[in-house]
């Protein structure tokens, strides 16, 4: 960022942070010297350098660096620091690392790459650690030792939330989606092609070892011995993964199998899953779970899949959310993905009321008005329970012929009944052409959780359940459209489902603060004001 040059008799403003303390509820603010601070390099500058002053002069005062800072100041870093062990050479203050880490996270900038060159131009990051230039290096070692604290630190800003009230994090709004992940689209390969360049690598591997020269190798074979060990072990992985693929499309049903030439991985990313993105192209991606809050922006839980839908990530996102925040949803409002017949049986369970249409969204229900149904919906055929039979429009009953138990995602049952009637008494029927093109009569199939999805149903279509609904549009989708628009994260920057995890919680937990940080300052505003009238009065 370029600050525009200081004016004549410019006075330096007076630091919020100095004023109002709007994240005192995540604890008391901690010292600025952490203990055993000399275990790290002394930064260029301090609050007292000219060129940390001149900067801060120019700094606007509700510059997003200045609420990255005072946030961070608030936040308990003491495993961070911890995480340090004091040998070797002396590493950077990992309080002002963070900082400029989450400030270029919020502007778009996710590689370690960019964080390591923007530190030298950029005067904000200056500003924010004390004139630091940390190495492309360092800063790739910094993301790796962000990762396994991020939980941590995301519980804290959401329970300074619940304590401050800004949120009672009973209602969400869940939505996914896909993002690109780090690997090429265009080098996909199978399991035969895998083993036989596998068994070229090794063969190249076993030649570095002895110090001579492999010779010419292949345009797909990394250059140099160190990325080439690198290389083989990502062929391990993707050859693993290949394999479990396999293992499942040999249990699904005959006429559903795939052509195992035709199942492919990308060895750049293994753990990505292959699927078509939000501009329809076939690439390796990763599917981005997000529960917002509907009383605020706050993001209450979040999650990458390493697949490319959102089927069973409900109640996995349900259980996400109560590990950052503590408190159970009561109520999640989602898309008509998170609405299948087992996601309304774990809802009935759990006892949360689920706001999602079943089975049609915005764009199905025009369609289905505007085309002429094959047959007459099951809509119209009487369920009576008291009989286990369905009855048509013309008064006959259906008999059940048959019961199945289907196989579906994680290893999960459904038991389905088929019911028929009679193809003698069909083709009698004046309804027969409308009702169905069979010559054994007309059958309807019915889930063992029917009931659930009936009453589920009737109930999005009270005008009290489209009104909560409504609220959808309004929270999390607006937060994905943020997320792609404003902050970059159409394509990951690192590769492999843990960098994905680490990219996203970075991203979360600087939007967390700033909305904390936000509350915050409208109370103190509020409370100021009302001092101010008390006084007046």
């Amino acid at each position: 960022m370029i600050l525009p040059p200081r004016p004549q008799g410019h006075r330096r403003p007076d630091s919020p942070r100095r004023s109002i303390d709007p994240l005192g509820a995540i604890g008391a603010v901690p010292p600025r010297d952490y203990p055993h601070l000399d275990r790290f390099a002394v930064p260029p500058w301090d609050h007292q350098s000219p060129e940390w002053r001149a900067i801060d002069d120019d700094l606007p005062v509700d510059h997003p660096a200045r609420t990255i800072d005072e946030a961070v100041d608030r936040l308990d870093l003491t495993s961070l620091f911890a995480s340090y062990l004091g040998v070797g050479s002396r590493a950077h203050r990992p309080d002002l690392m963070l900082k400029i880490v989450l400030y270029e996270m919020q502007t778009g900038r996710h590689s370690p790459d960019h964080w390591a060159s923007d530190v030298r131009d950029r005067r904000c990051l200056q500003w924010l650690g004390w004139g630091i230039t940390p190495s492309r290096t360092r800063c790739y070692g910094f993301r790796e030792r962000l990762g396994p604290l991020l939980e941590t630190w995301n519980r804290q800003v959401l329970g300074s939330a619940v304590v401050q009230g800004i949120t009672t994090a009973r209602r969400g709004s869940l939505d996914g989606s896909t993002i690109a992940a780090n690997a090429t689209r265009h080098r996909l390969v199978n399991l035969s092609r895998l083993r036989r360049r596998s068994e070229e690598l090794d063969r190249v591997i076993a030649v570095d070892k002895t110090g001579q020269d492999p010779g010419a190798i292949p345009g797909w074979m990394a250059r140099r011995p160190a990325t080439r060990r690198r290389q083989h072990y990502r062929f391990c992985e993707a050859q693993r993964e290949l394999l479990k693929e396999h293992a499942r499309n040999a249990r699904r049903p005959r006429d559903q199998r795939q052509d195992p030439e035709k199942i492919v991985i990308s060895t750049s990313d293994p753990r990505a899953a292959l699927g078509r993105d939000k501009e329809k192209v076939f690439r390796p991606l990763y599917t981005l779970e997000v529960i917002q809050d509907t009383e605020s922006p706050l993001v209450l839980a979040y999650e990458v899949f390493a697949q490319a839908t959102d089927a069973g990530t409900l109640m996995p996102m349900r259980r996400r959310a109560h590990d950052l925040t503590g408190i159970w949803l009561k109520e999640i409002l989602a898309d008509t993905g998170y609405a299948s017949a087992l996601d309304l049986f774990d809802c009935a369970r759990a006892g949360v009321d689920l706001y999602a249409p079943y089975q049609e969204n915005d764009w199905t229900e025009p369609r289905r008005a505007q085309r002429r149904p094959r047959q007459i919906p099951k809509s119209e055929f009487t369920w009576r329970p008291d009989e286990q039979a369905y009855v048509c429009p013309q008064g006959h009953r259906l008999t059940r012929i048959s019961q199945e138990t289907r196989g579906l995602t994680e290893g999960r049952t459904v038991e389905v009944t088929t019911y028929r009637f009679p193809k003698e008494h069909c083709r009698e029927c004046p309804l027969a052409r409308r009702c169905t093109s069979s010559a054994n009569g007309r059958t309807i199939q019915r889930n063992e959780h029917e009931d659930l999805i009936a009453a589920h149903r009737a109930k999005m279509q009270t005008p009290e359940a489209k009104a909560i609904y409504r609220k959808r549009c309004q929270t999390v989708e607006l937060r994905f459209a943020d997320a792609k628009e404003h902050r970059g994260l159409r394509r990951f920057r690192g590769r492999g489902l843990e960098h994905a995890r680490i990219e996203v919680g970075l991203c979360v937990l600087g939007h967390n603060l700033l909305v904390v940080q936000a509350a915050g300052r409208r109370k103190a505003a509020e409370g100021q004001n009302g001092t101010s009238c008390q006084v007046a009065a």
